[in-house]
């Protein structure tokens, strides 16, 4: 009898293509997971940005697509100029221990030729140069918040500080 013998790695060697072949899969597949992967957090992470419509001024625009206004616009020259400036010598002789000796808009100590300007609202106090730029931009104080424009928007501590400033 004239067998061959097959043995154990099958006909030519089939045991190390399937080995081969599986491992190219599990590749192909990870490199697929990745890809999908990718494309998906781009489409989800992506600025949604749709270009500007222009629509003739007769044509009603529904609400849903109005551009939102922009909340958080400073405050105007007129009430900016409206608030109280102070030399900050003056300040110091008023109200010895209440007085905050630097500005914490820009961190420096105030010296005595310093002028500042007082938030009517909160009294907080802050170099004319700092406070006048922030207030161009935000119209709230930036310690505490307050606003001393109408809102729409509450703001932070709107109920706390007439509360605080009525024990004193």
């Amino acid at each position: 009898m004239n067998t061959t013998s097959v043995g154990s790695s099958g006909m030519f060697g089939s045991d190390k293509m399937n080995g081969f072949g599986y491992g190219i899969g599990v590749s192909v597949g990870i490199l697929v997971l990745i890809t999908t992967i990718t494309l998906a957090s781009y489409y989800c992470i992506r600025p949604h940005h749709s270009p500007p419509s222009h629509h003739p001024p007769d044509v009603h625009v529904p609400p849903s697509q109005q551009p939102m206004p922009d909340l958080e616009a400073g405050l105007d020259e007129a009430t900016l100029l409206s608030y109280p400036k102070l030399l900050y010598s003056k300040i110091k002789l008023q109200k010895k221990d209440t007085t905050a000796s630097c500005c914490s808009i820009c961190l420096a100590d105030y010296k005595d030729s310093d002028m500042l300007r007082l938030l009517p609202d909160c009294g907080h106090l802050f170099h004319l140069k700092c406070v006048d730029a922030w207030l161009r931009l935000h119209p709230t104080c930036p310690i505490c918040r307050t606003s001393p424009m109408p809102s729409p928007l509450p703001t932070p501590l709107a109920e706390v500080v007439p509360l605080a400033s009525a024990r004193v």
